[in-house]
């Protein structure tokens, strides 16, 4: 690969990451720098006060680890690719994968998507590089790069931005844990980049087995400790009910009028300045009472109270709790209904359901390969995969105003 860096950007993950030409166009224009004002973990950092990082450094870091990548893994033995347009749309493609994040990043993604009627950040995104990118992307089929973005590419390329292993994250695995202070998700990743191969929909690594398991593991914990983490949660509920409220009572734009009227100037400044510009506002002079008062609980940093956890592991069938909460979720009317047995005011219910949880992510199988024959690294000799490898973690909250915690306990008891 002979592609020639333009400049060189520091990073404190990566060390100098080198920039082409084409990847420069795409970093100065409005819509990639709004990504400086999109924390990477929304609000935890109220929680962690280091996870200030931003979705600008980690494009910048995924790029830098696809082309780490394209570099020294390997498809079905043989090098990925040595064609510079290939790779340069590629480096590309992991700079641009982000680019169509909501405020807070994930925290609001799942209320546009399941009430709100809009798209995800994928599909957003994707939108934006068809609608504003054309130009700066002609030589590089910007249609194939937005199809990478939502995760339609088949094939090695697709799996490099989209499946276990993937520079996406690789990125944001090192990264989170960097802010945050985890030390379970310093992992070695380079050996792991170094002895990769993808092989017809499998990434195959040759030997090291124990890097492969402290990769994992160290995701797991990851989402045990800082994604999944009971304050966190607290704030990311939050933050959910009053993104909707907030453009139910017109003080936030949707997203979709934003891309409907193309107006690039505003979808630039729709970040987290503005989310917290306008709950200022509301605290102040907002009409819903509730609404101001759960704004105010945010800006104060005073989360709500988790009622009800209730974590299952090694369960493949999730519980009555489970099943309660998960149907309640995002459903208004069944929130009212359970408020009523339960003798607490709907609008401070707050019902989440965690996505299931395991070291190995089905999205694309992991095998190890050690002296000519492999395995899957779900049935490999390590204690930690033999124990708990197969295994998945269901978990259902229920959060409420620290008033109604002692009676919310005390009802959801039955479900124990």
């Amino acid at each position: 690969m002979t592609l020639k860096a333009k400049k060189q950007i520091y990073d404190n993950v990566h060390g100098y990451i080198g920039i082409t030409e084409e990847e420069l166009a795409v970093v100065d224009t409005p819509l990639f720098q709004r990504l400086r004002n999109v924390m990477q973990l929304g609000p935890a950092n109220l929680v962690y006060p280091g996870a200030t990082h931003t979705r600008f450094e980690h494009c910048l870091g995924t790029m830098f680890m696809m082309d780490q990548f394209l570099r020294y893994a390997r498809s079905s033995g043989e090098p990925i690719t040595d064609d510079d347009d290939t790779v340069q749309m590629m480096r590309l493609a992991a700079l641009l994968h982000d680019i169509g994040h909501y405020p807070m990043s994930h925290t609001v993604e799942h209320v546009i998507e399941r009430v709100m009627g809009g798209r995800g950040h994928a599909e957003f995104g994707a939108a934006l590089v068809r609608s504003f990118y054309g130009d700066a992307l002609s030589n590089y089929k910007p249609r194939e790069i937005s199809d990478m973005i939502c995760g339609k590419s088949k094939g090695v390329f697709g799996m490099l931005l989209s499946s276990a292993f993937d520079a996406d994250k690789v990125d944001y695995l090192l990264r989170d844990a960097y802010h945050t202070g985890v030390a379970y998700g310093n992992v070695g990743v380079q050996r792991l980049v170094l002895t990769a191969s993808f092989e017809k929909g499998r990434i195959v690594f040759d030997k090291d087995e124990e890097v492969v398991e402290n990769f994992l593991l160290g995701r797991y914990h990851m989402y045990r400790s800082v994604y999944h983490h009971k304050t966190v949660v607290a704030f990311y509920a939050m933050m959910e009910r009053i993104f909707r409220g907030l453009v139910d009572e017109g003080f936030i734009v949707h997203p979709e009028d934003l891309l409907k009227h193309a107006d690039e100037q505003s979808i630039a400044a729709y970040d987290d300045h503005m989310v917290y510009a306008a709950m200022h506002t509301y605290s102040g002079t907002g009409g819903d009472a509730q609404l101001r008062e759960l704004v105010r609980m945010f800006l104060g940093r005073k989360p709500l109270s988790a009622a009800f956890i209730n974590p299952v592991p090694g369960v493949r069938d999730p519980s009555r709790a489970n099943l309660l909460v998960r149907g309640m979720e995002y459903d208004d009317r069944k929130i009212e209904s359970f408020a009523q047995k339960a003798d607490v005011p709907a609008e401070w219910i707050f019902p989440v359901y965690l996505r299931d949880l395991g070291l190995v992510d089905d999205k694309t199988p992991i095998f190890i390969r050690d002296c000519g024959s492999m395995r899957s690294v779900q049935g490999g000799r390590g204690l930690v995969m033999h124990m708990v490898g197969k295994e998945r973690l269901y978990d259902a909250r229920i959060y409420v105003h620290p008033r109604h915690k002692r009676r919310m306990a005390a009802y959801m008891r039955r479900y124990e």
